[in-house]
């Protein structure tokens, strides 16, 4: 999408031959996602209301009032082939110039909205908060940041250092999106559908072809770091510094992307996405303790 239009992922249902579409990729068949879902909005300063909405505020679980909460330190410096370009961990009271947080409905979803109001800083860590507002229906309002002005490139080493609440209903997505904002593609380097934290997501959408999804088991209500290495022609995906799934082929972009981390609540009926039901908590937190980037050496 282009022109004035929010900057969403994964805006419109595949095609049919989109699904019919052969992926070459060293881990075998692709398998198509019935499913399509959002992507992070523009700044709420031009495409949104950017007004804070009424509501308890986000309440952390672990870690709260520590300049580490999560136990690991944020890694200062280069690794091996690697150059470190970017690094927030996320200490102050509000976030820094480097990004933006949107709002506005998700495409394809009428059970989420995204608000600026959703995102804090505090404790040594970003936390987006997903909790019900009456002034939207009653629905979980959550929110989503990207640093798409500060950092939009070609290739790197991204790692995060996460964790998530519990809220069925409410899923997780920590992305690479279009610099030029147009769709595809996009490459997931962790989510999950909202049915529970115990499995872990990387999705490829492509250019062309189906999106390829691999998975891992874990428990993502505690702290895990997770990456991505991208480099021409592949994709590695890490999960505490240990690799877990590998894409390589022609269909890994080759196009500038920047980074979005955000939460989001769903429609019940979704194909592959879970809605919030009687076991949702009042307030379901994403929280972040801190980003590292790098350019390849």
């Amino acid at each position: 999408m282009s022109g004035d239009r929010p900057w969403w992922r994964r805006g419109a249902p595949l095609a049919v031959a989109a699904l019919l579409a052969a992926v070459v990729l060293t881990l075998g068949v692709a398998v198509p996602l019935l499913r399509h879902g959002t992507g992070p909005a523009d700044d709420p300063r031009t495409d949104g209301t950017g007004v804070p909405p009424a509501g308890p505020p986000p309440t952390s679980s672990q870690g709260a009032g520590t300049m580490n909460p999560s136990g690991v330190a944020l890694p200062r410096g280069d690794l091996p082939g690697w150059r470190q370009i970017f690094v927030d961990d996320f200490t102050g009271s509000a976030l820094s110039d480097d990004w933006f947080a949107y709002s506005g409905q998700p495409d394809g979803d009428p059970g989420g909205w995204f608000d600026p109001g959703h995102v804090s800083v505090g404790g040594g860590m970003l936390t987006i908060g997903g909790w019900r507002e009456a002034d939207r229906d009653n629905l979980y309002v959550t929110g989503g940041i990207s640093n798409r002005w500060a950092l939009t490139r070609t290739y790197g080493r991204y790692d995060i250092r996460f964790r998530m609440d519990q809220g069925t209903g409410i899923a997780y997505a920590l992305l690479l999106w279009p610099g030029d904002n147009v769709y595809p593609p996009e490459i997931d380097i962790a989510e999950d559908n909202g049915k529970g934290r115990d499995r872990m997501y990387g999705v490829l959408h492509p250019v062309t072809g189906v999106p390829v999804e691999r998975s891992v088991p874990g428990d993502f209500t505690r702290w895990h770091t997770v990456g991505l290495e991208w480099t021409p022609g592949k994709l590695v995906y890490t999960l505490d510094g240990a690799p877990w799934a590998t894409l390589t082929g022609d269909q890994v972009p080759d196009e500038p992307m920047a980074l979005a981390l955000q939460s989001q609540a769903w429609y019940c009926g979704h194909t592959w996405e879970a809605c919030p039901d009687e076991t949702t908590p009042d307030v379901v937190n994403l929280q972040v303790d801190w980003v590292a980037i790098y350019a390849p050496d």
